[in-house]
């Protein structure tokens, strides 16, 4: 077979950028969790300890204990944003009070709980996210020679902040959907030949902001926006419901993976339900349509546990047909510079005669 115009599209997750030096959600979580013993940190230490402990509690009420609970980076943000509305909050009228230990921790007006939020962002941001060689990152380049092989321009859709795509792939046209600096989603429906790379960056970028306007632009100096005006979001969102650009794009996912042939997810652990909602429509939506899951698993890895990994996925998709998920036990960098190839991915259909992969 060969595959046609959008057949194939690729979602990247934190995986994608850990070969650069940039930590995935849970790395985000263990490197809290040391500077939390830091003096500068100490101070969150006891609030943190009981977030994430009535997380765990909560997860224990549904049966999900240990590995099984997703406590990462984008869960503790999201739930320090809830606690952040206070009374706002649209379940607080049915609640007789708070948790008296969270009064304690918070301290008054919860000032704690947004004091701990933006020092993390502000981690995130200076020390995590905005790598200085991005050189770190040249295996992504092959997306570009991948581009050439399949012969249509990539539609790339990212959960990612980083710059890794922009910096290593510059060399050619890449729209991320700004004209004159001013973000417009025009600038996604156009069919230019020219253009490589359509980047949509489902949950924001390091470099972007809104401006007074409130008109989504972004910066040549992501390190000097304020923490306030970044524009990202952390995991499924009420953003993602009714503000564009991240509207816009959880619908352009949508409309991609019900065209595609082929998903391609790069280190992405499938730990957000909204995405994975999203996929699994598509695939029960047509048999025929599969999923290849790269993720870097570890070195000892059998054929035994890459099965049982593909029947987890299978069920976190809640896919009605089997065989449409792939895994291959590939590093974000192993698997773009030694087997991201066009006829390797078309060895994955049945009819197909081409390199087994």
């Amino acid at each position: 077979m060969k595959f046609k115009k959008d057949e194939i599209i690729i979602l990247l997750g934190a995986g994608a950028s850990k070969d650069a030096g940039i930590p995935t959600s849970v790395d985000m979580i263990q490197r809290i969790e040391q500077l939390l013993e830091e003096k500068d940190w100490e101070q969150f230490r006891d609030l943190y300890n009981y977030i994430k402990s009535a997380i765990y509690y909560a997860d224990g009420i549904s049966g999900k204990f240990g590995s099984a609970v997703q406590f990462n980076i984008e869960r503790l943000i999201n739930t320090l944003n809830e606690l952040e509305k206070k009374e706002e909050h649209t379940i607080y009228p049915f609640i007789g009070n708070w948790n008296i230990k969270l009064i304690e921790l918070a301290e008054a007006d919860f000032i704690k709980i947004s004091e701990f939020k933006n020092k993390i962002i502000h981690e995130l941001r200076d020390n995590w996210i905005l790598i200085e060689d991005y050189s770190q990152a040249s295996y992504y380049s092959k997306l570009l020679d991948f581009k050439d092989q399949y012969t249509f321009s990539l539609r790339i859709f990212s959960l990612n902040y980083d710059l890794c795509v922009e910096k290593n792939c510059s060399s050619r046209p890449i729209e991320r959907g700004f004209e004159q600096r001013k973000w417009d989603w025009r600038s996604f429906d156009g069919q230019d030949e020219e253009t490589a790379i359509y980047l949509y960056k489902l949950h924001g970028s390091i470099d972007w902001k809104r401006n007074e306007a409130g008109i989504l632009t972004y910066s040549d100096e992501p390190g000097k926006i304020d923490t306030d005006d970044l524009e990202i979001i952390f995991g499924t969102s009420y953003k993602m419901q009714y503000i564009d650009p991240f509207l816009f794009f959880a619908y352009e996912f949508r409309r991609y993976c019900l065209e595609s042939k082929l998903i391609i997810t790069i280190g992405y652990g499938f730990g957000d339900e909204h995405i994975n909602g999203i996929i699994g429509q598509a695939l029960n939506n047509d048999k025929d349509r599969k999923i290849l899951a790269v993720m870097y698993l570890g070195d000892n890895v059998g054929e035994t546990e890459i099965k049982e990994k593909e029947i987890e996925i299978q069920g976190l998709l809640k896919l009605n047909f089997s065989n449409q998920v792939v895994l291959r036990n590939f590093s974000a960098k192993e698997f773009f510079r030694n087997h991201f190839d066009i006829k390797k991915l078309e060895s994955l259909f049945p009819e197909a005669e081409g390199t087994p992969f």
